[in-house]
């Protein structure tokens, strides 16, 4: 679909050794569903509200929908080069059609439509929504040989209705544990200067049916990627090129210059209007400030191809580094990076985050959808009960940025009252830390059970533990009668 972005295996290797293994990275599970026919070339993703995965299959010319919960794959045969997708309402899924120079509707078990791009040999790639009301489809897509942005905005859409319920194919799903590499790395810095506002031109639009067009100024170099920003213009990457941004009310382009040796390819903007971007040539995690024209850089170790990324509700940004084999995460505030490394060959592209933290991406060369999740720290085998005790059975936790949550099994013969309440300290050095909220949870009778947790901290800045506690009390912030501490080194990020 590209040309490779080739870089040494010995230095991805030397850079992913040199990393520092800290206690703030925490194991996660790679759980991966290996697709029904090898070679498929997984592109795109997206997860529905029902939880089901949707991914396109590059050279089969299919898209898939994963079940998670069943272990099972269905496809749809589709028209040539399905790369980008994204879910539209009831059930279909808009997708980018490379090959054929179209973009096409799917209703996964029924019919479609498609459209044929204006302009010929465009290859549309990567597409994002922008809705603008109930009802409106409003997609913004890159043509990455003829330098345009498009936007599909049809009035209406009239599709076939047939039923068609593709049969599933069983898929038992593979998990591993993978140890995290966690370096501090420190970025590289060039400030912008605001009294030079950047260069601004005016591009005007050619609209053809449901499409509207706007050429690049800059023709030399493809049009990678674009992102959607909150107040609805749109940027866009072209390499060694300056990050643009287009504002579709006014038909301007406002290009951003980036500093010398830069290759932009994967974008994003953040809900504060920072544009996230990835460097190929360095490679690194890019940040610019719009309002400044300040670049920031954060070098990956080790790494080769930063291919795509997205922000977390925390403000830290996942990324997929594709010639490296890692999935990757930067906090900023910590100027921290943290590498998972994946199996040789898999080749991570595009990546989405689902409602719970976890990391769905598809893995182009090694033909699988896979998940990463945070492998929760459990507590010592169940232990013998004893008169009037109250008995941690098991127990475990997993926090993401200012949050953690998790259970406790427990027994409890009564003895010592009723009701009891459990709520979680966060310590260091033995001390509790200021600035955590834990909700004590109510245990009304005695016997075995179990019981969710959760504490968050609300403290102004980062802070790191290495313990928490759980606590057993007859009154909600009383003193306790059973206590049970458990290993928890990590940072914590407001």
């Amino acid at each position: 679909m590209r040309n490779a972005h080739w870089c040494r295996i010995l230095l991805c290797l030397v850079g992913l050794i040199l990393g520092t293994l800290t206690a703030g990275g925490q194991v996660m599970k790679l759980t991966r569903w290996d697709l029904p026919t090898t070679n498929a070339l997984p592109y795109g993703i997206a997860i529905a509200p029902d939880g089901k995965v949707y991914f396109t299959e590059f050279t089969l010319n299919r898209i898939g929908q994963l079940d998670p919960v069943a272990n099972e794959i269905r496809e749809r045969q589709v028209g040539e080069g399905p790369a980008g997708l994204v879910l539209g309402e009831t059930g279909s899924v808009y997708f980018t059609l490379s090959q054929e120079n179209a973009l096409e509707l799917l209703v996964f078990v029924g019919g479609g439509a498609k459209w044929s791009l204006p302009t010929p040999g465009a290859w549309p790639e990567v597409l994002v929504a922008a809705p603008t009301g109930p009802g409106q489809v409003n997609l913004w897509l890159n043509e990455r040989n003829s330098n345009r942005i498009a936007r599909f905005a049809p009035a209406q859409i009239s599709v076939t209705l047939p039923y068609i319920l593709s049969p599933p194919t069983p898929v038992a799903p593979s998990e591993i544990e993978i140890t995290p590499v966690v370096s501090v790395v420190v970025p590289a810095v060039y400030p912008g200067n605001p009294l030079l506002p950047p260069p601004i031109a005016l591009l005007v639009p050619t609209t053809s049916g449901p499409f509207t067009e706007w050429q690049s100024m800059i023709t030399d170099r493809y049009l990678e990627r674009v992102a959607v920003a909150p107040d609805g213009r749109v940027w866009f990457t072209q390499g060694v090129a300056p990050l643009s941004v287009l504002d579709p009310s006014s038909n301007t382009v406002l290009l951003y210059g980036i500093p010398s040796g830069t290759a932009a390819l994967g974008i994003t903007v953040g809900p504060d209007g920072g544009v996230w971007f990835t460097d190929t040539n360095r490679p690194a995690i890019g940040l610019l400030d719009p309002a400044t024209a300040d670049v920031r850089l954060w070098p990956i170790p080790g790494g080769c191809q930063p291919f795509a990324l997205v922000p977390d509700p925390v403000g830290n940004v996942w990324f997929t580094d594709r010639e490296a084999d890692a999935v990757g995460r930067l906090s900023p505030a910590r100027n921290e990076i943290t590498l998972y490394g994946l199996p040789a060959g898999t080749h991570p592209l595009f990546l989405v985050l689902d409602e719970v933290g976890n990391v769905w991406f598809t893995a182009e060369r090694g033909n699988f959808v896979g998940k990463l999740s945070i492998v929760p720290v459990l507590g010592p085998p169940p232990t013998l009960p004893t008169a009037g005790a109250f008995q941690f059975l098991s127990y475990g936790l997993s926090q993401i940025g200012n949050r953690a949550s998790g259970s406790i099994t427990y027994l409890y013969d009564g003895s010592a009252g009723l009701p009891v309440w459990i709520s979680v300290d966060v310590l260091r050095n033995g001390a509790v830390l200021p600035g955590f909220v834990s909700t004590p949870v109510r245990v009304e009778g005695a016997g075995a059970g179990t019981v969710a947790v959760s504490v968050e901290y609300r403290g102004p800045s980062p802070v790191t533990s290495d313990e928490v506690r759980f606590v057993v009390a007859l009154l909600p912030g009383g003193p306790p009668f059973a206590t049970q501490r458990m290993d928890f080194a990590t940072t914590w990020t407001p």
